[in-house]
């Protein structure tokens, strides 16, 4: 006799399928953070060369001085915003990973109670088989 499959089966798929997208999303949000973060060490090394740039003591037009602090500011923007980006990402990522972890958990408690179905089952089963071969042995019984 074969265990009947339970619509739990089904379910545990779905979840495991969930769990699989979750982590291909996780990892793609992953590079990004880490693109995002190299974008944002590119800018301020960038940022630091300008400003020893601006530093060095030479003879310099107003116009120069000009140009060289807008370059600055136009930096420093840029860094302000990468890194509200970059925190962005983290909170997305922490967000992802906070669900994965809640879908690999509801993963595992479903094909626990599987397991716990299929040994109730098996123990059913057993209990049959045993009941009809106490049948049997009792008709084949010599003298009953």
């Amino acid at each position: 006799m074969q265990v009947a499959r339970s619509r739990l089966r089904t379910v545990i798929k779905v979840k495991h399928f969930q769990v699989k997208k979750a982590q291909k999303e996780l990892a793609v949000i992953t590079v990004h953070r880490e693109d995002a973060e190299q974008t944002l060490d590119r800018l301020e090394d960038t940022h630091k060369s300008a400003l020893s740039e601006a530093a060095r003591p030479m003879k310099a037009r107003a116009a120069d001085l000009q140009t060289g602090r807008a370059y600055l500011q136009t930096i420093s923007r840029e860094i302000s915003k990468q890194t509200k980006h970059v925190d962005q990402v983290k909170s997305e990522e922490q967000g992802k990973r906070a669900e994965l972890l809640e879908k690999s958990q509801s993963e595992k408690m479903l094909e626990k109670l599987e397991q716990k179905r299929v040994a109730e089952q098996e123990k059913e089963k057993e209990k049959k088989s045993q009941g009809v071969l106490d049948v049997l042995a009792q008709r084949t019984k010599p003298g009953a």
